[in-house]
C-alpha cells in the first residue's frame, strides 16, 4: 500500500491563543466553549491541541513518572471532562484549562467510556468496573474476571454492554449493577489463546468488533447470536494479531484496526506485518491503508482514534520514554491518502478526545515513563 507521506516538527508546550466564540452542537453534548487559557492548569497528565499536535498547550505543572493517562473523555455536561491518570481520576469543569483529582479507581490502565447524565464508566482488563462522575466513584458488580472493551448506549446511559476474555458478551440495563449474558463467545473454546480487544457501536450496541490472536477479528450485527470472522487481514490467509480496534463515531460502518500479520512479519516484509486497516462494511473486510515504514512506525496495540465528525480521518501514534525518543502523533487522511506526523517530547499520548464544539481542539491523556 503507497501512500504520501509528510513530517510537521511541533514545537512541544506552545502557548496557544485563546478560542473564538463557541459553536452549537448536537445532542446530547449542549453548548461547550473552547479551552480559553493559553497554559493548562494541573499536574502535567492532560493538555490541548488545536493544529493535530504541532503546537501543545503548556501545563503549570511538569508531569512526573511513572504515569499513564488513559480513558480521557468529553461529558454530555458543557465543559466537563473526565480522565484516569494512573489510578486518580481526574476532571475539569471549564473545558480543559484547569484539573482537579475527584477519587481513585480501582484498577490499573484503567479506560473510560462517557454516557448520558454527566457520567463515564471506568473498566480495565482485570474486570473492575466502576461508575465515575466530577464527584465521585462508585464501584459496580463486574460480570467477568477478565473484561476485552465496555460500551454504552448513546441514548441510554444506564444501558451497558461488556466483552469478556472469550469474546462473550454481557449486557446490564441498571447501570452496572446486574448482569446477563447476550449471545454466544465470538470465539469457541480451545480456538482462542487471547482476546486483545473489543469496541462497541454506541449507536447500536449489537455491532461488536473483536480482535484476538492469530485468529485476527470478528464482528457481530446481532448482539453475539452469530459471528463472522473478519477477511481481508492477511493477503495469505494467514494468522494475525488484532491488538486494537475502533469503530468511527461519524460512520460506524468504518471500522479501523491495528494487526500483525504474523506470515509477513516472518517472511520479513519491509512492513514487519504491520498495518493500519480500515473496513467500509462494519468489520466484516477489511483493506491495509498504512504499513509500518516509510517514516510511520506502528507499534502493538497503538491509541486509535478516529474522528468524530470525519470517518476518513484517524489518529494514532508511537512513543517511548527511552532514549528520550518522544512521541509521533500520525494522522492518517482517507481522501488524499496520505499520513502526517507531529513530533512531541511526551514519552506517550495515551488517551485522545475532542471538543465537541470543535473537534479541531484535541485534548491529549499524556505518560511519562522514565
Amino acid at each position: 500500500m503507497k501512500k504520501a507521506f509528510t513530517i510537521g516538527v511541533t514545537t512541544a508546550l506552545v502557548v496557544l491563543s485563546a478560542a473564538g466564540p463557541a459553536a452549537a452542537v448536537d445532542e446530547p453534548f449542549g453548548r461547550w466553549r473552547q479551552p480559553s487559557c493559553g497554559t493548562v492548569n494541573g499536574d502535567g497528565s492532560v493538555t490541548y491541541t488545536r493544529n493535530d499536535g504541532r503546537t501543545i498547550a503548556p501545563t503549570s505543572q511538569v508531569l512526573r513518572p511513572v504515569v499513564y493517562t488513559t480513558g480521557l473523555v468529553a461529558l454530555d455536561r458543557p465543559d466537563e471532562l473526565l480522565a484516569m491518570s494512573n489510578n486518580a481520576l481526574l476532571t475539569s469543569k471549564d473545558a480543559g484549562c484547569t484539573w482537579a483529582t475527584a477519587g481513585k479507581v480501582n484498577g490499573r490502565n484503567t479506560e473510560l467510556v462517557a454516557a448520558r447524565g454527566g457520567r463515564a464508566y471506568a473498566w480495565d482488563r482485570d474486570g473492575n468496573l466502576a461508575l465515575a462522575t466530577s464527584g465521585a466513584v462508585t464501584p459496580l458488580a463486574s460480570p467477568a474476571g477478565e473484561v476485552a472493551g465496555l460500551g454504552v448506549d448513546r441514548y441510554r446511559g444506564d444501558r451497558l454492554r461488556v466483552s469478556d476474555g472469550r469474546g462473550q458478551l454481557h449486557e446490564s440495563r441498571d447501570g452496572g449493577r446486574t448482569w446477563r449474558p447476550v449471545g454466544v463467545p465470538a470465539w469457541a473454546q480451545g480456538d482462542l489463546v487471547l482476546v486483545y480487544t473489543a469496541v462497541f457501536d454506541p449507536y447500536d450496541l449489537d455491532h461488536v468488533v473483536v480482535g484476538g490472536s492469530d485468529t485476527g477479528a470478528r464482528v457481530t450485527f446481532d448482539g453475539g447470536r452469530t459471528w463472522t470472522a473478519a477477511t481481508g487481514l492477511s493477503a495469505s490467509g494467514g494468522k494475525v494479531n488484532v491488538f486494537s480496534a475502533a469503530i468511527s463515531p461519524a460512520a460506524p460502518n468504518v471500522v479501523y484496526a491495528m494487526g500483525l500479520d504474523i506470515g509477513e512479519a516472518d517472511g520479513g516484509a519491509p512492513s514487519g506485518g504491520r498495518h493500519i486497516y480500515r473496513s467500509f462494511d462494519g468489520g466484516r473486510r477489511f483493506v491495509p491503508v498504512v504499513d509500518q515504514g516509510d517514516g510511520v512506525t506502528i507499534a502493538n496495540g497503538p491509541l486509535l482514534a478516529p474522528h468524530p465528525t470525519d470517518p476518513g480521518v484517524l489518529y494514532f501514534d508511537f512513543g517511548t520514554g527511552w532514549a528520550a525518543t518522544g512521541t509521533d502523533l500520525y494522522k492518517y487522511d482517507a481522501r488524499r491518502n496520505r499520513v502526517t506526523v507531529n513530533h512531541n517530547t511526551y514519552d506517550r499520548v495515551t488517551s485522545i478526545a475532542f471538543n465537541p464544539s470543535n473537534p479541531g481542539v484535541m485534548y491529549l491523556g499524556v505518560a511519562e515513563e522514565v
